[in-house]
């Protein structure tokens, strides 16, 4: 059953590289607010791998990406070694990015087909290179300039006023021509309109005098972005003549680090930075996208479902690679995927989603022989055995449709679909609680299990920690 809560969070003597506190990320649609995620908290300490699992769309993805702020939360915090990711502006949020980093699940998708490897995985180098020289004043105005502009202008406020008035312009012109095309003429020939010109003469001045503030904006809006227009370009100049003294020296360094790092995730440097990613075959190229994610010496690294593409003996090379460059680099790793197997293997705690909630958090040993919460159990069930003595129909699997994530069940998310959902279910939310062992569930009626040290899990620990 899915809830909330913080108390598998760890204290502060732990040294935790990565803490999310209560976070939100929702979605506009059509047919109301996507609830993608929904209050999840979780913390990741240094050296560690975290697994997240769940069935497709329960929220992991989107979790990963708002952490890496791609797109920003809704609500909620980040914190990246105590840092608040929320609370930083645009240049420093580019640095601190650098600690972040992302492998994808389609690693063909994620190189750029155009370039060479030795461009593709140095590229992060080249940005943070060019960063590191100050841009003139007069740039940094432009970048904070345009995009408050076009905000400004895309307000629906605006919109909602300026329409009225361009529809009262427009009529009071066409009352006024035709006005004046059926009018009678006087002695001097010209036809006069009567009340009828007279009408729309006035609906034109009322909207010109209404829209004179407005025409005054844009005219002194568009003279700002006309003169940094015409001025950028030299204010570039100090710069870019910078960088062009520097560059020789940069491409030297990073050149070494290519190679470097391309040996360490097993590609030969010689034979691959001058090909394309097309040349390479999908596990080669997850190899590439790791290296890339590599060359900053990142804090953490999240990776999406990095292995679900590739075959299974390229799935435990890569794994293995994983394992060995977190000790290598001192990396901590977010391991998202569906496969639980995997997760097994590589994961030191492991966090169980649903619709968007956490289920269930503990060590992945724990979670499998003896899950606490329905929704684990029936996650661990199914996964293929291959005793043929043991029938797949006979395994406990989850019945009802998933429910939409615009409309979610009010108290357990998981309630709809649970086979020991209660009253108490749809009432109150359940709030994560511990379970001894560093396992922690949110549900009201957990399953049943016996500890190896002979303790007796069941309901009667709800409220007890």
């Amino acid at each position: 059953m899915a809830g909330s809560g913080t108390a598998h969070l760890r204290d502060d003597s732990a040294r935790k590289v990565l803490q999310v506190e209560h976070m939100v990320v929702e979605f506009p649609s059509a047919r109301g607010k996507v609830h993608a995620v929904s209050d999840v908290s979780l913390d990741v300490i240094d050296g560690e791998t975290l697994g997240i699992v769940g069935e497709s769309g329960c929220g992991k993805s989107t979790t990963g990406k708002a952490i890496m702020r791609v797109p920003p939360p809704t609500s909620g915090r980040v914190l990246l070694e105590g840092v608040d990711l929320s609370s930083l502006g645009t240049e420093q949020m580019r640095e601190v990015r650098t600690q972040l980093q992302m492998i994808f699940q389609d690693a063909m998708s994620s190189l750029n087909p155009r370039r060479q490897i030795r461009e593709v995985v140095a590229e992060p180098l080249v940005i943070r290179w060019l960063e590191s020289f100050k841009r003139s004043p007069l740039i940094r105005a432009w970048e904070r300039y345009v995009p408050a502009m076009l905000k400004l202008w895309r307000q629906p406020l605006l919109k909602k006023i300026l329409l009225p008035i361009i529809t009262a312009f427009f009529v009071g012109l066409i009352v006024w021509v035709v006005s004046s095309a059926l009018g009678t003429e006087n002695a001097e020939g010209i036809r006069d309109g009567g009340v009828g010109a007279d009408v729309g003469n006035v609906l034109m001045v009322g909207a010109m005098i209404a829209a004179a503030p407005f025409i005054l904006m844009f005219l002194v809006t568009a003279g700002i972005w006309l003169v940094l227009s015409l001025l950028m370009p030299l204010a570039g100049i100090p710069r870019g003549l910078r960088i062009r003294r520097d560059k020789a020296r940069f491409w030297a360094e990073t050149d070494s680090k290519v190679r470097q790092v391309l040996e360490d995730v097993g590609i030969d440097p010689d034979a691959s930075m001058d090909r394309r990613p097309h040349e390479f075959s999908g596990g080669q190229a997850q190899r590439i996208s790791i290296a890339r994610a590599l060359i900053l010496d990142p804090k953490v690294i999240i990776c999406d479902e990095p292995v679900s593409a590739l075959d299974v003996s390229v799935q435990a090379q890569v794994l293995n690679l994983l394992e060995d460059l977190k000790v290598k680099y001192g990396i901590s790793l977010i391991f998202i995927a569906h496969d639980l197997a995997v997760v097994k293997n590589i994961a030191d705690r492991v966090v169980v989603m649903y619709l968007g909630k956490v289920c269930e958090v503990g060590p992945p040993d724990d979670l499998f022989t003896r899950s606490l919460h329905p929704y684990t159990e029936i996650l661990m069930n199914s996964i293929p055995v291959t005793d043929p003595s043991v029938d797949p129909r006979m395994a406990q699997t989850v019945s009802g449709e998933l429910p939409s994530p615009i409309a979610p069940p009010s108290g357990c998310r998981f309630r709809t679909r649970c086979p020991r959902a209660a009253d108490v279910c749809a009432n109150e939310e359940p709030v994560l609680r511990g379970f001894g062992g560093g396992q922690f569930v949110a549900c009201h009626f957990p399953v049943d299990h016996a500890s190896p040290n002979g303790q007796h899990h069941d309901a009667a620990l709800v409220g007890g920690s």
